[in-house]
C-alpha cells in the first residue's frame, strides 16, 4: 500500500533580539521541530531581498516577529519591518505566491506557549496553502 507523506512546511521564522524570541545569542539561527529562526538584533534589519530569498530556497512560510507598536527598543524597528512586509507581500502576489504565506508578529512572545501557539497557527495555515509553488524539489 502506497501512502502519500504529510506535506511538511519549511518555515522561517526572523526574530528580534528584543521581543524575547531571539534571546539566547550564542546561536544565531535555531532548528526547532517545525520551523527555523533566524535571530536579527531589531526586526528593523529584516528587508525585503531577505523575504524573497528565503522563498526562492525553497521557504513555504515565512514569519517576522517584532517588538509590539511603540516599545521598539530602537523607536523604530517594527515600523521598518512592517513597511519591508508589506511590499514583499506585494511582490509575492506579482510572482503567484500568495501573500498569507508571509506573516508579520509584533508582541512580546516570551509568554507562556504564546511563540508555540502563533507558530502552529501559521504553520496549519501554510499546511493548507501547500508547498511554495517557487520551491524547486
Amino acid at each position: 500500500m502506497n501512502q502519500k507523506k504529510e506535506f511538511e512546511p519549511k518555515v522561517i521564522a526572523f526574530a528580534c533580539h528584543w521581543c524575547g524570541v531571539g534571546r539566547n545569542e550564542i546561536n544565531p539561527v535555531e532548528d526547532f521541530s517545525n520551523f527555523k529562526l533566524v535571530k536579527l538584533l531589531c526586526s528593523g534589519r529584516i528587508n525585503t531581498a531577505l523575504i524573497l530569498k528565503a522563498f526562492e530556497k525553497g521557504a513555504d512560510g515565512v514569519v517576522v516577529f517584532g517588538c509590539p507598536e511603540g516599545k521598539c527598543h530602537y523607536n523604530f524597528g517594527n515600523k521598518n519591518a512592517i513597511k519591508e512586509c508589506e511590499l514583499s507581500k506585494s511582490l509575492l502576489d506579482l510572482l503567484g505566491v500568495n501573500a498569507k504565506r508571509l506573516k508579520v508578529e509584533l508582541g512580546f512572545l516570551n509568554e507562556n506557549g504564546k511563540l508555540d501557539e502563533v507558530m502552529d497557527e501559521f504553520i496549519e495555515d501554510i499546511k493548507k496553502l501547500g508547498p511554495n509553488p517557487l520551491r524547486v524539489s
